[in-house]
């Protein structure tokens, strides 16, 4: 149980420099009322205070309300906590990575908790709980000062042993540091210009209140703020911060701002609202040439007491809808990759042609992927997602056996090198993750890649792809009840992902005898070279009497993989097919006429 944070014993001064660590970085995307805020709160915790710390007493100190201040009507504190919340876990997320003590507000309460940072490494296990604060000991003020800090003020007690000269030596040299330490921190090298600018620039202009409602529950500046975290979780694109965009006000048109800020792509819109309904209507800009690419509206009923979940739900649909995998920011920048050579992509592109060769497994794809990716790591070696998708590309010379020929070592001891540093790299980041779950389930440890993509899906829960790809590899494993939700919820927030985790689908009603539906599953895969794609097509003709067409599925399977035949068992065995789903999958191939021997079933 961590101790009360306002007790004498709580290391308080170094929370208090924790506190100021946040409220001067660039990357804690906060209002200034907001840092009066956070301000608030952890002085007042650590005064003695926290059971005064509620929504009127914020309201009144922070707000500049006055006495008559009624939080039933006015939500502003709940608003500006659900923000001040989002900037936290954008920081942590950011600049905050190694902070050695970390400020939460929890849902639900205004009163912060402390809590020290716990060691990050490649780990597949889900996150645990970090430890609290320990009142003395290893894990008190003493060690969380800087060894910098120490060093310099153990040399600074020698002084005195030092005459004079050498005591202005000592001061120049440690003024003069102090001068490049400015310098370097202010003008960024070209490694430091590349991350900032690794992916398109996106700017969300602020959204403009329709109506006197809108404006009343601050919707503008409050959505505005919402995507633009929702945006930063995505390591793929530059995004600008709140501060800009709140700073430029409403009403600035998408040309002006696309050329103030040099932005690739522009979100903008507005919002209305009536006694019980919030309409968003957004659009995305093409910053160079002020084409609309996309266009999309939203609606939500209003629930005051819930506004900032309101809120934040919005802004993921939004976010889910541009910035996803095979979003509407990917779709425009893959149309872009056709007139370069892969030799001039940057090291984003190289993970866009990852991604255009990962929707439909393109074999035509792989070499140019995998060289890409190859340089990428060696010329951005922090770029958590290009050794993630390496260790993906790898991984498929065993699942599919893609230029098996050209790999003179094992690919699956190589991806899961490259997975373990991915994770290492970005443990926020859900790649990774990925990698780590296919490596695992192609060694056949099913529970440790199971954990590992729900690992993942413990920091990024709305994940598409980790969700479609856990819950497609549940059915294969004949859980259902688990897979399918997880599938579900995938297509509905990002159904232009690849199709071929609708097996899942096509397996459950396989399974229970529904071939029509079955065979509108597996109609939808577009994957013409994926063996599996022509085995659901085949069993389910067959199950349904449709002897011409299996038998033409089987002839493109053969085509694709002769003699499978003889090794379908052992195949689906491989990739950790439940036995009673094999055994029905063999019946329907055999009904298809393919020739499958006995043993082995």
């Amino acid at each position: 149980m961590m101790p009360d944070a306002s007790s004498p014993s709580r290391p308080a001064e170094a929370i208090r420099e924790a506190l100021e660590r946040i409220l001067t970085n660039a990357d804690f995307r906060a209002s200034e009322r907001n840092r009066r805020f956070l301000r608030y709160v952890v002085e007042e915790t650590l005064a003695g205070r926290a059971d005064r710390i509620k929504g009127y007493s914020i309201a009144v100190a922070v707000f500049d309300r006055d006495e008559s201040f009624d939080p039933q009507v006015d939500p502003i504190v709940r608003i500006e906590a659900g923000r001040l919340r989002r900037s936290l876990d954008h920081y942590y997320l950011t600049g905050g990575q190694d902070d050695a003590i970390r400020i939460i507000i929890p849902k639900g309460t205004y009163v912060p908790t402390f809590t020290a940072r716990e060691a990050v490494g490649p780990t597949i296990d889900p996150p645990s709980v970090r430890p609290p604060l320990s009142p003395s000991g290893p894990t008190g003020p003493a060690s969380i000062a800087p060894p910098k800090i120490h060093r310099l003020a153990d040399r600074l007690s020698r002084l005195g042993r030092f005459p004079l000269s050498g005591i202005l030596i000592v001061v120049a040299v440690i003024v003069l540091g102090a001068v490049w330490r400015l310098d370097t921190l202010t003008r960024p090298n070209a490694q430091t210009e590349a991350t900032m600018r690794r992916g398109p620039a996106v700017v969300v202009a602020q959204l403009e209140e329709r109506d006197p409602d809108a404006a009343r529950l601050h919707l503008g500046a409050g959505l505005t703020h919402e995507i633009i975290a929702a945006l930063s979780r995505y390591r793929n694109l530059f995004v600008f911060g709140a501060d800009t965009s709140l700073g430029l006000g409403p009403g600035n048109s998408a040309d002006a701002l696309a050329r103030q800020l040099s932005a690739d792509y522009v979100l903008s819109g507005s919002v209305s609202a009536t006694p019980d309904r919030i309409r968003l209507l957004v659009s995305l800009i093409d910053g160079k040439t002020s084409r609309h690419l996309w266009s999309q509206s939203y609606e939500s009923p209003v629930v005051p007491a819930r506004i900032v979940d309101i809120q934040a739900e919005i802004a993921r649909r939004v976010v889910d809808s541009v910035a996803q995998p095979y979003g509407a920011i990917y779709g425009d920048k893959i149309t872009g990759l056709t007139a370069k050579a892969p030799e001039q992509f940057s090291s984003y592109e190289c993970v866009l042609l990852f991604y255009a060769y990962w929707r439909r497994t393109e074999s035509a794809l792989y070499p140019s992927a995998r060289n890409c990716l190859e340089r990428t790591i060696v010329d951005d070696p922090d770029y958590a997602d290009a050794w993630a998708a390496l260790a993906l590309v790898y991984a498929d010379v065993l699942r599919f056996g893609i230029y098996a020929d050209s790999v003179t070592f094992d690919p699956l001891e190589r991806a899961w090198a490259l997975a373990q540093r991915a994770v290492a790299l970005a443990p926020d980041a859900p790649l990774g993750y990925q990698a780590q779950h296919l490596v695992l389930w192609l060694r056949r440890d099913v529970e440790q890649s199971f954990a590992a993509a729900r690992a993942g899906l413990a920091r990024n829960p709305n994940n598409t792809e980790l969700l479609a790809d856990l819950g497609g590899r549940l059915c294969l494993a004949g859980q259902f009840a688990e897979g399918l939700p997880l599938l579900t919820e995938a297509f509905a927030r990002n159904p232009g992902q690849p199709t071929v985790y609708r097996l899942g689908f096509f397996l459950a009603h396989y399974m229970a005898g529904q071939y029509e539906d079955a065979l509108t599953e597996a109609l939808k895969i577009d994957q013409r070279h994926n063996r599996f794609t022509h085995v659901a097509h085949a069993i389910a003709y067959a199950q349904l009497g449709r002897k011409e067409q299996a038998a033409e599925e089987i002839g493109l399977l053969l085509k694709l993989n002769p003699g499978y035949g003889d090794r379908a068992v052992t195949d689906l065995q491989a990739r950790n097919v439940a036995p009673e789903i094999i055994r029905a999958v063999i019946d329907g191939l055999r009904k298809a006429g393919l020739n499958v021997p006995q043993a082995g079933i």
